[in-house]
């Protein structure tokens, strides 16, 4: 052999070895391939108006339950059963008729100048108003030992700490209108009984000192069984088929306030439903199957009080004992600031090997933790005895919450790539 042919063959090994080298490092780059663009298509799907704001009026719910059941589905998601849907039903009150509201005889836009609570009934009526904003009155003497009750009189109280009375029934008092300093947020919560004092919160902007009257129109339907659905499915492990991993995050918002009126939810929760989603896609790729099986859970009835999370936990599809994790996504379209892990100062194993990860692939800016609250879809997990967390993000750049103007527009995903690496890693 001479030496040009020599050399010519060291060559050729050469070659080979570097190609090899990228094709390992085009697959091990592959296996934590997220898509932050199909994300965004699904935030600005889950968020437009023909979905309603996922909520009770006109089905808003039903019709983001079948986008994601078609988007399981063409993953190739197993279901547990014949269909991805777990069925179950619970009461609600819905606003779906016309909605208005005056200050003497001067018009508010409904969601942007102010909203209802849910609890309320059926109106139409003037009120005359009675300002207390600054008569110095605490909420308790107000509402139990104030003795100057009116009747048709709406009571205009500072948005002070009102979450001990606000959409229950005050006797005696027929309505009562909280001035907000900021943008009037809205709930859903207690939507679940029909209250006899109405509950309004207005924009303070919006008030005169000196107003007299208030008019309200409102037209309610209570919904006694409202039938609706969580959307489950899976992908099996390669190893250890009968444990589980398992995300989840809740589909529906706060639907329509009257028949003009929706919440759009593009980060609460449109953006967690967008990261499943994700993660189903780039674990149902053969390349990219577990060990471990991994559940995907998209919930109704958060926004009513952790409904569809709960109904899972009591009937669950797949043995709580058998689940390894869970890991509920709630909010996570921002993250300049990094995020926080509810529950994450309950598990100190679990926390050392997520540190470990970020810090090795310099993920995300921060991690923060917090202790327990059941504030998310992991609560009833949790409470079940199973290991479970609630991730969301944390930055300026998304600040709405619970307001119409919670949309899809030019929205951020600062930290989706590296939280969905440091998710995918977890389960690897």
């Amino acid at each position: 052999m001479n030496n040009s042919e020599l050399m010519s063959k060291e060559h050729l090994s050469i070659v080979i070895k570097t190609l090899l080298i990228l094709i390992i490092c085009v697959y091990v780059s592959s296996s934590w391939a997220q898509d932050v663009n199909y994300a965004r298509e699904v935030v600005t799907e889950l968020a437009s108006e023909k979905y309603h704001g996922r909520g009770y009026v006109k089905k808003g719910d039903k019709r983001a339950a079948s986008y994601i059941a078609g988007e399981f589905n063409k993953f190739g998601l197993n279901k547990k059963g014949n269909s991805y849907y777990q069925k179950y039903s619970f009461p609600i009150n819905t606003f779906p008729g016309k909605l208005g509201l005056s200050i003497d005889n001067i018009d508010l836009v409904p969601g942007e100048d102010y909203v209802v609570s849910l609890s309320s009934p059926s109106v139409n009526t003037e009120f005359d108003v009675v300002d207390l904003r600054d008569a110095g009155y605490s909420l308790d003497s107000l509402f139990i030992n104030f003795k100057e009750k009116k009747d048709g009189a709406i009571y205009l109280i500072n948005d002070n700490d009102t979450r001990k009375y606000y959409g229950k029934t005050i006797p005696g008092v027929d309505a009562v209108a909280i001035l907000a300093e900021k943008k009037p947020y809205w709930h859903v919560s207690n939507g679940k009984t029909i209250e006899k004092t109405i509950w309004i919160k207005i924009n303070e902007e919006k008030v005169p000192k000196n107003a007299a009257t208030l008019k309200l129109k409102v037209k309610n339907k209570f919904i006694d069984k409202y039938q609706t659905q969580n959307v489950v499915g899976w992908i099996q492990g390669t190893k250890y088929p009968e444990k589980y991993y398992v995300f989840t995050a809740h589909y529906d918002h706060l639907g329509m306030m009257g028949n003009e009126t929706y919440f759009p939810g593009a980060n609460d929760n449109a953006s967690g439903v967008a990261m499943i989603l994700d993660l189903a896609r780039h674990f149902s790729k053969p390349e990219n199957r577990p060990e471990y099986s991994v559940a995907f859970i998209a919930f109704s009835g958060e926004e009513a009080g952790l409904i569809g999370s709960d109904y899972f936990a009591e009937n669950p599809l797949i043995p709580l004992g058998n689940i390894r994790l869970v890991v509920n996504l709630d909010m996570v379209g921002s993250g300049s600031d990094g995020i926080t892990i509810v529950n994450g100062s309950l598990y100190d194993g679990l926390v050392k090997e997520i540190n470990t990860i970020n810090d090795k692939h310099n993920l995300l800016n921060s991690i923060a933790l917090r202790g327990e609250s059941c504030n998310s879809d992991h609560c009833p997990f949790y409470q079940k005895g199973v290991k479970s967390i609630f991730i969301y993000t944390r930055g300026k750049e998304l600040k709405e919450y619970h307001t119409i103007y919670d949309t899809s527009e030019d929205f951020p995903f600062t930290a989706y790539d590296g939280l969905f690496e440091l998710i995918t890693r977890i389960v690897y």
